[in-house]
């Protein structure tokens, strides 16, 4: 027991518990206000219990009971929220002044002390909870003893037992409460995993962000799934989440056969912990097991194979699980740590992770399936639509204007204004074929030419325009072709605006990744007399993508389209 209430101090280390509604908070307020006028009134019944300085013991009871009144008004006012940690030691403090004024180590009041031991382990968790319990049990010792009567009053049986009974109950009451809101916050991991995830962002984009919630989750240093692809050849990749001192990175990356293998090295039933610098008093099966899921067994095998695991993964402790999906896909997930250590329960915990995410992402490749399947007949007949009925008449006009262009003549001043005109519409005529050519194959350009692709647009506008377009740009690796293509037609349509509806000769597009949001700028100089309005297309457009755009206006005297989509 010991090793497990370690780690769960060592998780919950850190991180925000406080908001994990472990217990009632109504009933803890409410408890403190009973408890209270019970002790007023237990005295009162029976007076013989404060043998000195009866009046200060009533007038302290009284104005605990006004404070605990006090504390449930509050709360009622503020929507019963967690009680800090403030509350809870005042308490404690205030139980032992009452030790002090009513027999010492032989007091009544001694029970109270578990109310903030309850308070304490159910609202923060194991490792305030035993702090409260060691404060109480010194206080009350220290208090208790010079408090205590002398001669024959003295209760040496009580002096004994009591300090004892508060240490060994307070740990257990501890515990239970920080294995409670252990368990609520994997519950809420695991809710998050499976009801979070949007098919328009990919497969790589929901393994990312859920190995960045366990990375969060644990405080770890990294969390790494290696995945072994099924088919002729079979393909191998890793994708790691890894705590930087600037936030979170995932990166995937091709890997070859034998790293793969290595990494893969355990028996697919078996998940393993492994610690290179264990305590002295932790023995061998303690810092380094493998945990058979299927017979639930521990053994000391394969400690060659997870020392090596360990120098590849370059760390000093570790936790792996085995993944599978049912289309022949398996793998392994590891979470990494120099500073914590993990258990048994970390194994059973990460296999429940592993099997939900292969969970989550069958449904999504199911769904990405039925959904191409649904939308290659649409796709085919909106290009045949763009062929007949539009590209088919731009083709008329640009003959039409060549023609024109013909009889015009050279020495004909409207000859260069018309050949310009015959030039534009040659570019809308390649644009259409384009379109008409990437729905039929349904190939979106890659995230990584999306600059050249709105440097290009950039370009056209400054030949036909006359508009000068700035492009600053910061692209991850992460930014897939949907999403390219998505910000692609976001830009072009705020650029379209600033030719439409203004007169601005500048204009400047800001594309970056940050933050696991892409975050798009259109800006041009603000026009006098014209009305700010959103986009109504880009608006539309971010809110399908689950993002915001905004209309703002620079203290430079820009007009600036601001829209963030998660990524």
């Amino acid at each position: 027991m010991a090793d497990s209430l370690e780690s769960s101090a060592a998780k919950t280390r850190g991180r925000p518990t406080d908001h994990v509604e472990a217990v009632d908070t109504r009933m803890l307020v409410v408890m403190r206000g009973v408890l209270a006028v019970a002790a007023l009134a237990i005295i009162y019944i029976d007076p013989l219990e404060p043998t000195r300085l009866i009046e200060l013991t009533y007038a302290s009871l009284i104005l605990y009971c006004l404070y605990s009144a006090a504390i449930v008004w509050n709360s009622y006012s503020a929507g019963w929220p967690t009680p800090g940690r403030a509350t809870y030691w005042s308490d404690v403090a205030f139980y032992v002044y009452l030790v002090a004024l009513t027999q010492g180590t032989s007091s009544i009041f001694f029970f109270f002390f578990f109310f903030s031991i309850i308070t304490a382990s159910f609202s923060r968790g194991y490792r305030e909870g035993a702090l409260v319990t060691t404060v109480s049990v010194i206080l009350f010792l220290v208090v208790g003893l010079i408090a205590a009567p002398s001669g024959t009053a003295f209760e040496l049986d009580r002096t004994l037992i009591r300090p004892i009974y508060l240490l060994g109950l307070g740990f257990m009451i501890a515990y239970w409460g920080g294995y409670e809101i252990q368990l609520k916050r994997r519950l809420r991991l695991l809710q998050e995993m499976s009801s979070a995830w949007n098919p328009r962002f990919g497969v790589e984009h929901t393994i990312g962000s859920n190995l960045e919630r366990l990375l969060e989750f644990y405080g770890a240093d990294s969390c790494v799934l290696v995945l072994r692809r099924s088919g002729p050849p079979p393909a191998f990749r890793m994708c790691s989440a890894t705590r930087r001192l600037t936030g979170h990175s995932v990166a995937f990356s091709e890997i070859t056969e034998a790293t793969a293998n290595e990494l893969m090295a355990l028996p697919e039933t078996t998940g393993a912990v492994h610690q290179d610098r264990p305590n002295w008093w932790q023995m061998e099966l303690q810092r380094h097991f493998v945990y058979d899921l299927e017979t639930r067994s521990r053994s000391a095998s394969h400690l060659d194979a997870c020392g090596s695991l360990a120098n590849l993964l370059e760390t000093r402790a570790f936790v792996t699980v085995p993944y599978a999906q049912r289309d022949g896909t398996g793998g392994r997930l590891y979470v990494t740590s120099a500073r914590l250590r993990f258990s048994q329960q970390d194994i059973e915990f990460l296999a429940q992770f592993s099997s939900t995410l292969s969970i989550v992402i069958e449904s999504m490749s199911l769904m990405e399936e039925l959904v191409s399947r649904a939308a290659e007949n649409e796709r085919l007949r909106v290009s045949r639509d763009l062929h007949d009925t539009t590209l088919q008449p731009y083709i008329g006009i640009k003959l039409a204007v060549d023609a024109l262009h013909r009889e015009a003549g050279a020495g004909n001043p409207l000859s260069a204004p018309i050949a310009k005109l015959g030039e534009m519409v040659g570019e809308t005529i390649r644009d259409l074929r384009t379109l008409t050519t990437t729905l039929r194959s349904n190939e979106p350009i890659p995230g990584e030419f999306l600059v050249s692709a709105v440097a290009k647009q950039a370009d056209r506008y400054r030949r036909f325009y006359g508009i000068d377009v700035e492009v600053k740009s910061e692209i991850s690796p992460r930014l897939n072709g949907r999403m390219a293509a998505e910000a692609y037609q976001i830009i072009a349509e705020g650029l379209s605006n600033v030719v439409r509806h203004t007169g601005a000769k500048r204009a400047s597009v800001s594309i970056l990744c940050e933050d696991a949001r892409l975050q798009l700028e259109i800006a041009n100089p603000a026009a006098d007399g014209l009305q700010r309005f959103t986009p109504r297309s880009i608006r539309e457009r971010a809110q399908a993508l689950g993002g915001t755009a905004i209309v703002e206006q620079s203290g430079s005297g820009y007009t600036v389209v601001r829209v963030a989509i998660p990524y």
